[in-house]
C-alpha cells in the first residue's frame, strides 16, 4: 500500500533548536507505523518516558517509548512506535500531534499530516484495528488484553482499548487506569486526582443492540473504587451516547441510580428509535459517576428478561431487607454460642500416622513484604528450617528500603526454594498479595504475613486439617496474636485483642510441643479466618475471585471479607487446632496505624456486607466449646512451665 505524505517535515533538519523529542515522517514503502524519539529530562520519572499521539478523528493514544534510539537520535533516547489504525486508511488526510507528557511539550516534526490510501483485498499485517467495523461483534471483553493500564490527561476523551473510552471533567488532572477482574469478568478501574463532576467511561455493549422497538433490560456492574474517604456511595448515570470521533454526545439517560463501595448492578430498560438503531457502531453506552475520584465497571450487557416468578413483595426496600437477611444468616450459620459451663473434654483422638507422614500437596507460600528487616530475616529463616514436601516461597517485596531489599536479595539467594519479586514503588498489601496469587500456579497457596515465625510441620497440619472436613476451602493454625485463633487468652481485660505476652519468639517450638499432646483435633469450623496464616484452595479464587483491593488496599479486613464470599460460595474454613505460629504485631504499619487501618477496615466491612455482625462471629468463636477446653489446658500448661 503507498502512503502520502502532506506536509511531513524531512528527517531531523528541520527541527527547533536543542530537540527533546521527534516524530519522523512517514516512509512511502515502509512499515505503517508513527516512529519517533524522546530525550527524558532531570525532571523525568523512572521508568519509559510517556508520549500521547493525538489524531484529529480518534482521540488520544498513551503509549510509552521504551525502544531503542533510532538512527541519528542523541544518545540516551528512547523511541517508539505505534501502528496506525486501520480506520485511517480511508483516502482522507488526517493530522497528528505527538506530546512528550513528561515534559509537557510538543515533539519535533509534530504535526504529522497523513493521508494513507484505501487499500484493496486484505489488510496489511502492519495494520491494527482500534476502531470497530460496523459488521464485528460488539463488546470488547475480549480484545482488552494484559496489561491495559496506564496514565493520562483528563483534558481530552482517550481511548484505552477497542470499545473503550475515558473522559472527565474538572477539577480532576490526571487519570490512572488499569484491568480489574470482577465476577470472571474483565472490566477497568479509574483514578482520579481530584474529584471529577463527572468521570465517564464509554463502552460498547456485549451482544448486539436490540431491533428498534423492541424493549430490553440493559445492566452495567459498577463500584466505587477509592477507600480514602468514607464516601459510601455517589450518584451513577447509563446514558446513550454516540460516538463522533473522539467525542461523545449524549442522546438520552437510561437510569440515574447509586454507585456503592461494592460491585452493584446499574439496570434500565432501552428501547431504541429507528433513528438510534440506525447509529450502528456509533451508538455507545456510557456508565458515569458524579463528583467522584475514581470508578469501576465491567463493560454493559443486555440481560434476558426475567423469568416470571411468585408473589414479590410491593415495597422493593423490604424486599431488599428480606434478602440481607438471608446473606446474614448464611454467614451466621455454625457459629452459634456455646451453652453456659465448659463441656466436658472428649477424649484425645489418636492422629492415624498415614495422616501425620502423609506429603501435602504442591503448595506456593506468598511472604508480602514491606521493610522490617531483621523480623523479616526471622520469618524466612524459620521458613526454610521449617518447610516439608513440595513447596515453594514466593517473596513479594513491595517497594522496601534498601536494607531490607538487600536482605531479601541474600536471603532468596540462598535458598532454591525462595522465589524473589520486587516492586520499586509500594502499592499496598492487599494488592501484592493478589498479584502472589496470580503469580502462582500450585493448587494450593498460604497467604503468610512476614512479621511470623512456623514450627516444623506446620504447613503438613495445615493440610492435615483441610483434609479432616470436606468442602474445606481454607484453614489457619492457631497463634499467640490472632484474635479469636489466639491462645491461651483471646482478650485482655480491657477487652482488646491479646498478644499473650507470656510466649516469646523462642517459646513457640514449647507451644508446639504441648499443644500436640493436647490438642483433641477437633478441627473446628469457623465463619471467618484470621489473615496473619492461611492455607487457600485454588479453587476458592477460581470461584469467588481475589481480595478485594478497592475496599481493603492496605488490607485490615480483606481476610474477614474473603471468608464471607467463601462461605457465601459453599466452602468451609477449618482450624487447625494443633498448629502454632508465632505473631508479631504492627511490624509494617505500627500500633498506631494499625488501629487506624482496623476503623477503616471496619467501614468497608458494614459497607459490603450488610446484616452481618463480625463481634457476634468473632464472640461465638471464642465460645467454640473444644477451644474453651484447648485455652483452659494451655493456661495451665504454660503456667506450670512458664
Amino acid at each position: 500500500m503507498m502512503s502520502a505524505m502532506q506536509g511531513a517535515l524531512g528527517g531531523f533538519a528541520q527541527m527547533r533548536g536543542q530537540a527533546r523529542g521527534a516524530l519522523l515522517p512517514l516512509e512511502p514503502e515502509g512499515p505503517q507505523a508513527v516512529q519517533g524519539w524522546v530525550l527524558p529530562g532531570p525532571e523525568a520519572q523512572a521508568g519509559a518516558p510517556e508520549i500521547a499521539i493525538e489524531i484529529d478523528s480518534g482521540g488520544t493514544t498513551i503509549l510509552r517509548a521504551g525502544l531503542g534510539a533510532p538512527e541519528g537520535a542523541p544518545p540516551g533516547a528512547c523511541g517508539f512506535a505505534w501502528p496506525l489504525p486501520a480506520g485511517l486508511a480511508d483516502g482522507q488526510a488526517h493530522r497528528l500531534r505527538a506530546y512528550d507528557l513528561q515534559a509537557a511539550r510538543e515533539l519535533d516534526g509534530s504535526p504529522l499530516d497523513i493521508q494513507l490510501a484505501p487499500m484493496a483485498g486484505e489488510a496489511a499485517p502492519a495494520l491494527v484495528e482500534t476502531s470497530p467495523r460496523p459488521d464485528a461483534p460488539r463488546g470488547a471483553l475480549g480484545a482488552w488484553m494484559l496489561p491495559l493500564a496506564g496514565e493520562t490527561t483528563a483534558a481530552l476523551p482517550v481511548q484505552l482499548a477497542e470499545g473503550l473510552w475515558l473522559s472527565a471533567r474538572q477539577p480532576a488532572l490526571h487519570l490512572r487506569y488499569e484491568l480489574v477482574l470482577e465476577d470472571g469478568r474483565r472490566g477497568v478501574r479509574v483514578v482520579a486526582d481530584a474529584a471529577s463532576g463527572r468521570l465517564s467511561l464509554h463502552m460498547l455493549p456485549e451482544g448486539p443492540m436490540p431491533a428498534p422497538g423492541i424493549s430490553a433490560p440493559i445492566r452495567a456492574r459498577a463500584w466505587l473504587p477509592q477507600a480514602s474517604e468514607n464516601i459510601a456511595q455517589l450518584h451513577g448515570e447509563i446514558w446513550l451516547t454516540q460516538r463522533e470521533g473522539s467525542q461523545f454526545t449524549p442522546l438520552r439517560r437510561l437510569r440515574r441510580g447509586r454507585i456503592f463501595r461494592r460491585p452493584s448492578w446499574l439496570t434500565a430498560e432501552v428501547t431504541l428509535s429507528a433513528e438510534e438503531a440506525a447509529l450502528g457502531a456509533d451508538l455507545w453506552l456510557t456508565i458515569a459517576a458524579l463528583d467522584a475520584r475514581g470508578l469501576c465497571a465491567l463493560p454493559p450487557e443486555f440481560a434476558e428478561p426475567p423469568a416470571p416468578q411468585g408473589a414479590r413483595m410491593e415495597d422493593a426496600r423490604l424486599e431488599g431487607s428480606f434478602a440481607a437477611l438471608a446473606t446474614m444468616v448464611l454467614a451466621h450459620r455454625g457459629a452459634a454460642a456455646a451453652p453456659p459451663g465448659l463441656p466436658p473434654a472428649a477424649p484425645l483422638p489418636t492422629v492415624p500416622a498415614a495422616v501425620r507422614a502423609a506429603a501435602h500437596p504442591p503448595t506456593q507460600v506468598i511472604v508480602p513484604v514491606y521493610n522490617g528487616d531483621l523480623v523479616v530475616r526471622d520469618c524466612l529463616r524459620a521458613l526454610r528450617e521449617s518447610m516439608t514436601g513440595p513447596a515453594e516461597i514466593v517473596i513479594l517485596d513491595d517497594g522496601s528500603r534498601a536494607h531490607t531489599a538487600e536482605l531479601l536479595r541474600a536471603e532468596a539467594a540462598a535458598d532454591t526454594r525462595f522465589v524473589l519479586h520486587r516492586r520499586d514503588v509500594n502499592r499496598g498489601y492487599t494488592k501484592t498479595i493478589n498479584e502472589g496469587v496470580m503469580l502462582t500456579e500450585a493448587p494450593f497457596v498460604v497467604i503468610l504475613n512476614s512479621d511470623t515465625l512456623v514450627c516444623p510441620g506446620w504447613l503438613d497440619r495445615l493440610h492435615a486439617a483441610f483434609r479432616a472436613r470436606p468442602h474445606t476451602g481454607m484453614s489457619g493454625p492457631l497463634s499467640n496474636a490472632a484474635s479469636w485463633q489466639s491462645i491461651p487468652e483471646t482478650v485482655r481485660h480491657d477487652a482488646t485483642w491479646s498478644t499473650n505476652d507470656m510466649i516469646d519468639p523462642e517459646d513457640r517450638f514449647r507451644v508446639q510441643a504441648l499443644l500436640d499432646d493436647v490438642s483433641e483435633r477437633a478441627y473446628p469450623e469457623f465463619p471467618i479466618l484470621n489473615g496473619f496464616c492461611t492455607l487457600i484452595a485454588r479453587e476458592v479464587f477460581d470461584v469467588i475471585g481475589l481480595f478485594d483491593e478497592d475496599a481493603f488496599p492496605m488490607g485490615y479486613g480483606e481476610e474477614t471479607d474473603l471468608c464471607l464470599r467463601a462461605r457465601r460460595a459453599g466452602f468451609g474454613l477449618t482450624v487447625a487446632d494443633d498448629c502454632f505460629v508465632y505473631h508479631h504485631k504492627s511490624v509494617t504499619f505500627g500500633s498506631a496505624n494499625r488501629l487506624k487501618l482496623t476503623r477503616a477496615g471496619g467501614f468497608e466491612m458494614r459497607n459490603k456486607h450488610i446484616g452481618v455482625s463480625v463481634p457476634a462471629l468473632e464472640q461465638a468463636m471464642q465460645a467454640c466449646p473444644p477451644m474453651q477446653r484447648l485455652r483452659l489446658r494451655m493456661t495451665e500448661l504454660l503456667a506450670e512451665h512458664p
